[in-house]
């Protein structure tokens, strides 16, 4: 905004008058600011909860890790018996002592695995890491073994499927 000053003598001169603050908020440059900030707190929260959901997944219900004993008699022995209800692979073996399960989740990253028959190998179809039949790290890339299971007898015909070895 230019205004002309008349001074005494005949020279023109000229003041600028600065805009009030009130108008700065409608500049361009002042919109793409408050526009970028925006835009990046939108991107972090999304990706705050999207890191939230991943790292807390599977921190939900419990699983009820019960099976029938005619469940157990039904499954072929030394092959792998996967019961999606319960979250686990079934290994039976001559007594149930020596029966074992173990957890549907892959160490590594939490992805569930799938049994190769062909290579007597599970296999985790994320990243390619392979266990054998009882659970110990064949190739990575993960490093831990998967987490066994116990078998033991639960009331009225049923087998409990828990994290903790069994009491004798």
């Amino acid at each position: 905004m230019m205004r002309r000053i008349f001074s005494g003598h005949n020279t023109c001169c000229r003041k600028i008058v600065m805009p009030d603050s009130s108008t700065e908020f409608h500049t361009k440059r002042s919109f793409l600011k408050y526009l970028m900030v925006f835009v990046s707190g939108f991107i972090g929260v999304f990706s705050s909860w999207g890191i939230a959901r991943f790292v807390f997944s599977g921190t939900g219900q419990k699983l009820d890790r019960t099976i029938s004993k005619e469940l157990f008699e039904s499954i072929n022995r030394e092959r792998p018996y996967f019961i999606p209800q319960v979250g686990a692979w079934v290994v039976k073996r001559q007594t149930l002592s020596e029966s074992e399960a173990l957890d549907d989740r892959c160490t590594h990253l939490g992805c569930r695995y799938k049994w190769n028959q062909d290579k007597d190998l599970f296999e985790c179809p994320c990243h390619g890491s392979e266990f054998d039949i009882q659970g110990q790290v064949f190739r990575g890339p993960a490093t831990r073994h998967l987490p066994r299971l116990y078998l033991t007898e639960a009331p009225s015909q049923m087998l409990r499927i828990s994290e903790h070895r069994p009491r004798k």
